[in-house]
Order: C-alpha cells, then sequence, then structure tokens
C-alpha cells in the first residue's frame, strides 16, 4: 500500500537523488573537465570513451529517480516491488563505488574551484548522498518483505 513506511523511504531516496543529478550536474561536468585533464596526462584514453562515460553516469541518478518513483506505483504485487527495488539498489550501489572514484580523483580540482565553503560542504555532502540513498532503499526492501511475510502468514491461518 502507499501508505506504508517503505513509500517514505523511496520517496525520500528519490528526492536525494533528484537534488543530487539536478543541482550537482553542473558540477559533475566541472570535476569530469578535471577528470579528463588527468587521465589525459597519465593514461591513453580515447575522449569519447570518457565522454560516453560522463553521458552514462550524469543520468543514473535520474534512472534510480524513476525506478523508485515506478517501485511505489507498484505496491500491489511485492514480488515484483521487491524485484524493481533490488534494481534500484545494485544501481545505487554501482553510484556509491563511482562516486568515490571520482571524486577520488578530482575532489582537489573541485574543492579549488567552490566559490564559497557552503558549497565546498555540499560537495562533501554529495559524496555521501549515494550511500544514504542506498541505504534507505535497502530498508525499503526489508520492509517490503516484512509486508510480504506478514500477508504470507495471514494466508497460512485462512
Amino acid at each position: 500500500m502507499i501508505q506504508r513506511i517503505q513509500t517514505l523511504y523511496l520517496i525520500l531516496a528519490s528526492v536525494f537523488y533528484f537534488c543530487y543529478w539536478f543541482f550537482g550536474l553542473n558540477w559533475y561536468y566541472s570535476g569530469f573537465e578535471i577528470l579528463q585533464e588527468n587521465f589525459n596526462n597519465d593514461f591513453v584514453i580515447n575522449s569519447t570513451l570518457l565522454e560516453l562515460i560522463l553521458n552514462v553516469t550524469s543520468n543514473i541518478p535520474l534512472v534510480i529517480l524513476i525506478i523508485c518513483i515506478i517501485s511505489i506505483f507498484s505496491y500491489k504485487s511485492r514480488p515484483k516491488q521487491i524485484l524493481i527495488c533490488k534494481v534500484s539498489l545494485y544501481l545505487s550501489l554501482f553510484m556509491s563505488i563511482y562516486t568515490l572514484f571520482y571524486f577520488y580523483f578530482t575532489l582537489e580540482g573541485l574543492a579549488a574551484i567552490m566559490p564559497s565553503k557552503v558549497l565546498e560542504i555540499l560537495m562533501y555532502a554529495a559524496i555521501l548522498n549515494p550511500f544514504i540513498c542506498s541505504y534507505l532503499i535497502f530498508l525499503a526492501i526489508k520492509s517490503i518483505r516484512n509486508d510480504d511475510e506478514l500477508v504470507q502468514s495471514l494466508n497460512r491461518i485462512r
């Protein structure tokens, strides 16, 4: 049902990923330029490959957001909802690992171009955002499973 706690978890994860995507996209492109400079100096990597990675990874938070919203509205079929949430969790875990690698290579350059200390603090919060969202999606899956077990136990009594 829509008024369950897993809906709150999924809505929070969706809102966090929307903020991560909407407010961080310009800074992501700036950091990606720093990343291109670092990789072009150290390694020989095709620039089209880096642009492909940029296009794919810049839209993953938006994809996770859409998957979470689809999962909210598929509440009538709990196994399907769990499957959709698992896909969202796997993408979110990928985003967490990618964020660590991304900020490992670009943190100094991004901190240098930040215009204020508040934006720098928000950048550090952006590092934690995929981890928080992954945990929220995990809690949603756990809550959906608990609801499913409760319904299954009620069906056994009848």
